[in-house]
């Protein structure tokens, strides 16, 4: 990959003497801008991995590679980290950069589920003449294609969906799954979810924090699940916190939990399920939603 490199513009290094001076936003981007390039050109990312637990073997399906940026660093957050490399152009270069940091790690951990890869709508477009080399370099990081799960931010608008489709089923060919993220969180996400046919569906944690007590929620993730039944989709929640909460996904029926209460991300993440959601996994034990949650008024 090539990279912009920047010139001082700092008033001493070559601008014009009768320009103003810059703004503190100005010199605050710049400074954002400057970092941003460091990270990319130093490949100093850090990928972290949080684990997605299967209800139905109580087992952990697999780890979502998610990124930070260095620990001293103003961009250490993933949310200031993309937002930088947004408002830079750089979104896509930060984007493959990532995935590989990603890949080569959960490789040299050694794990044997499934790597769930967060990948943006245009980075799968402008990576599709690149499949086999892809998958080359995959494999000879000493992982199965059939691992890697292609999880497709919606922080991208998709103007043109038949060439998307065409260039996600590529990937598909190769050997890749593909999961839709963050479900209701924006108005196209069931066009999508209709169209792109994904393996994997995450519901926005909106929908599931909180539904223990939500009538509407409720209803709304028990429509997710029934549309999930009739288009061979498995469901992943996102964001369970609580143990009242989980309950409620496991007797819906949801496939896949993914939270802080299953466990957070870590460089090196536990491949056991902590013994307190274990021992609720298959119970039953959760009352039924109309004896949980208090009746409208």
């Amino acid at each position: 990959m090539t990279f912009k490199t920047i010139q001082d513009t700092e008033t001493r290094g070559g601008k014009d003497a009768g320009s103003p001076p810059a703004t503190p936003r100005e010199n605050s981007r710049f400074r954002e801008l400057e970092e941003l390039l460091r990270i990319i050109d130093t490949r100093s990312v850090q990928p972290v991995f949080q684990p997605i637990l299967a209800f139905g073997t109580g087992e952990i399906l697999a780890y979502e590679g998610l990124i930070r940026g260095p620990d001293d660093s103003p961009l250490h957050t993933p949310t200031k980290l993309f937002e930088a490399a947004t408002r830079a152009g750089q979104l896509i270069e930060l984007n493959m950069l990532c995935a590989l940091k990603v890949v080569r790690q959960y490789a040299r951990l050694g794990l044997q589920q499934q790597l769930f890869l967060n990948v943006t709508p245009q980075t799968v477009l402008d990576v599709r003449d690149d499949v086999q080399r892809i998958s080359r370099f995959i494999k000879d990081s000493g992982m199965d294609i059939a691992q890697v799960t292609i999880e497709l931010t919606e922080s991208q608008y998709i103007s043109d969906r038949s060439i998307f489709r065409d260039a996600l089923t590529l990937f598909r060919k190769a050997g890749f799954r593909v999961a839709l993220d963050d479900l209701g969180e924006g108005f196209s996400s069931l066009r999508l979810w209709s169209e792109l046919q994904p393996d994997f569906v995450k519901i926005d944690m909106h929908f599931v924090q909180g539904v223990s007590t939500d009538e509407v929620k409720y209803h709304f993730l028990k429509s997710m699940q029934h549309i999930a039944e009739g288009c061979g989709s498995s469901l992943v929640a996102e964001g369970v916190e609580t143990m009242a909460d989980f309950c409620i996904l496991r007797d819906l029926g949801i496939d896949n939990a993914q939270g802080f209460l299953i466990g957070r991300a870590a460089k090196k993440p536990s491949e056991l399920i902590p013994s307190q959601v274990s021992e609720q996994i298959g119970t039953g034990s959760a009352p039924l939603f109309s004896q949980a949650v208090p009746p409208k008024r």
